[in-house]
């Protein structure tokens, strides 16, 4: 259905204030309805607010608290809630941390983790920070280099950093070839996925997705053979990498340590912060920014393509300011039922 923006942000903005001040609340609303309009059509992230947000309801009262705060560092315990919903709270504590140590970054354990990570880097972009998003993206979802059943999650990563008269350049993407929700809708379709993105259980590639899982595994949570971004050893080292950062690194479990059954508040995140003012270096980067993307822009490209600069479709969608925008049924339903 469609729904009035306006409409929209007063409803999370109700609900949310259950929980937060409410100019927590306006952030939250404000913040999560920009990504998603920036992120469609590829990806629905207003059902993962939903989420945070009912996940926030329901344990509102337990206090997020600090497990290790050190002065640019922190891990915070979110005790089960959704952390999207204290967005503000740790947008406002790592700008002000990186403002006097230049870096800063923080952890997130027990919580429902992070699942738009656009939305995490998007808010301190605006900042003026440069902000990078890492998830743990679920156990048994993509394979090693060379593999036959899959073990990592597909890992996914976000970069936000400030751009010209106020822009902003965001990229949110899963480390693996496609990410699980593609995956997934290939599966239910039966339609056939990308060429080189999945690997059968003999390691060879697959565009079936039914060729591609264990068949021993949940239908609903399969085990899964996609393949790291890239195809090549490169991007198994960077899932490799991310997996450690969301792990081990923060103190939770890596993914063949989580438990059989999907449990959210095992799948770490972390989220660093550079302050290019603090750094003095802000004029640095901005000519910097402004001289590579000038370069891509005046470069010749393939006939019948593009040369994509970070964040320029999104950005794009977000400047057409529509006043409505198209919202699932269920999750319109979902969120009145939380408001009270």
């Amino acid at each position: 259905m469609k729904i009035s923006v306006e409409d929209l942000r007063q409803k999370l903005i109700t609900a949310a204030s259950q929980v937060v001040s409410p100019e927590e609340a306006a952030y939250f609303a404000d913040e999560c309805i920009e990504a998603h309009i920036r992120k469609a059509p590829r990806s629905n992230s207003l059902k993962s607010t939903i989420s945070d947000l009912k996940a926030c309801i329901e344990n509102k009262d337990k206090e997020i608290d600090y497990k290790v705060d050190l002065p640019s560092y922190l891990s915070i315990d979110f005790h089960s809630q959704g952390p999207l919903v204290y967005l503000k709270r740790i947008h406002d504590e790592l700008e002000g941390r990186s403002s006097k140590n230049g870096i800063a970054m923080a952890s997130f354990v027990n919580s429902q983790s992070m699942h738009t990570l656009h939305t995490w880097v998007q808010g301190l972009a605006k900042r003026g920070l440069v902000a990078l998003a890492v998830c743990n993206g679920g156990p048994s979802a993509v394979v090693p280099h060379n593999g036959t059943r899959g073990v990592f999650g597909t890992n996914p990563m976000a970069f936000g950093l400030p751009g010209k008269d106020g822009d902003i350049h965001c990229v949110d993407m899963a480390t693996s070839q496609i990410p699980f929700f593609e995956f997934m809708d290939s599966l239910k379709s039966d339609k056939p996925l990308q060429e080189n993105a999945a690997v059968d259980r003999a390691g060879n590639p697959t565009t079936s997705a039914k060729d591609a899982i264990d068949p021993d595994s949940d239908p609903n949570d399969p085990v899964s053979n996609i393949v790291p971004m890239g195809g090549s050893y490169k991007g198994y080292y960077l899932v490799y990498l991310l997996e450690l950062l969301t792990s081990g690194l923060i103190g939770m479990p890596s993914s063949p340590e989580m438990s059989a059954d999907f449990v959210p508040e095992e799948h770490g995140a972390v989220l660093i912060v550079f302050n290019p003012k603090a750094m003095g270096t802000a004029n640095n980067l901005s000519q910097s920014v402004e001289a590579i993307h000038d370069t891509l822009r005046k470069q010749t490209p393939k006939q019948g393509t593009e040369i994509r600069i970070p964040g320029q479709e999104n950005s794009r969608r977000f400047a057409e300011n529509v006043p409505e925008i198209e919202v699932e049924d269920d999750i319109i339903k979902n969120l009145k039922g939380l408001i009270k």
